[in-house]
C-alpha cells in the first residue's frame, strides 16, 4: 500500500513538470513533447509513471496523444486553463501574489466602468452578494460564494463579454485563495469592508473612487496573503 501512494504522488510530481515545461513558453501549439523514453532519462522516473503523467495532461486539455506523433501540444481551452493554475497554486504558494497582480490589472479598470455600466439590477446583485457575505462571516464556505459573486457581479455590470471570458478559467483558482483567506474572521471583515467602499463608488457613479477603492481592497488583500505565507 506504501509503494502505491508513493508512485501516485511522484505521477503528480512528474504531470506538474510538465505542464509547466508546456506553459513556460518553450511550447505551443502542435509541438511534440519529447519522447517516452528521453522523460524517463530526463526526469528519472520510469516509464509507468511518464505515461501515466501524460494520459493526465490529456485528460486535462494540456496534450493530446497521436498514433505515430506521440504527445501533441494542444490548444488551452478553458478547463486545461483552469486545472493548470490549480497545479501552480499547489505547487508554488507564490501563485496566489502572481494571482493578485493578474486581478490589479484586470479589476481596477472592470471597477471603473462599472461605475460607468451598472445598472440597477446590477447594483442590487453587488448589494445581495454583500449582505450575505456579511452574514456568512463566520461561515467560510457561504461566505466565499458571496465573494466570488460580487466581483462576478462588478465584471457582469462592464457589460464586457472578453471580461466575463477573461474571469472564467481564474475562478476556480480564486476560489482556493478566497477559502484560505476568508477562512480567518479578520480578514473576511477586512475584505467585506473594501467590498461595501467599492459599492459605494459605482452607486455614486464615482469612477476614480471606484478605481481607487478596488485598489485598496486588493492591495489589502496582498498583505493578508502574505501574512499567511509567512505564518505557513
Amino acid at each position: 500500500m506504501t509503494q502505491e501512494i508513493r508512485r501516485v504522488k511522484l505521477r503528480d510530481q512528474v504531470t506538474e513538470r510538465l505542464a509547466e515545461m508546456i506553459l513556460s513558453g518553450g511550447c505551443s501549439e502542435g509541438d511534440r513533447l519529447p519522447p517516452e523514453r528521453r522523460l524517463v532519462e530526463d526526469l528519472g522516473v520510469s516509464r509507468t509513471v511518464v505515461r501515466e503523467a501524460l494520459n493526465l495532461l490529456e485528460s486535462r486539455g494540456l496534450i493530446s496523444i497521436e498514433h505515430g506523433r506521440g504527445a501533441v501540444v494542444a490548444g488551452m481551452g478553458l478547463p486545461a486553463v483552469r486545472d493548470t493554475l490549480q497545479f501552480y497554486l499547489r505547487s508554488r504558494p507564490e501563485t496566489m501574489l502572481e494571482l493578485l497582480e493578474v486581478r490589479r490589472a484586470l479589476e481596477i479598470e472592470v471597477a471603473g466602468l462599472a461605475a460607468q455600466r451598472a445598472t440597477p439590477e446590477d447594483i442590487e446583485a453587488m448589494r445581495e452578494a454583500n449582505r450575505r457575505m456579511r452574514e456568512k462571516l463566520h461561515a467560510p464556505e457561504g461566505y466565499v460564494n458571496a465573494d466570488t459573486e460580487f466581483h462576478t457581479a462588478i465584471i457582469r455590470s462592464t457589460k464586457n463579454h472578453i471580461f466575463l471570458l477573461i474571469n472564467e478559467p481564474i475562478t476556480d483558482l480564486l476560489l482556493e485563495t478566497r477559502k484560505i483567506t476568508g477562512s480567518m474572521a479578520e480578514n473576511a471583515r477586512r475584505a467585506l469592508a473594501g467590498h461595501e467602499a467599492i459599492l459605494r463608488c459605482i452607486e455614486a457613479r464615482d469612477v476614480a473612487g471606484a478605481r481607487l477603492a478596488m485598489t485598496e481592497h486588493l492591495l489589502t488583500t496582498q498583505k493578508d496573503v502574505e501574512r499567511i505565507m509567512r505564518e505557513v
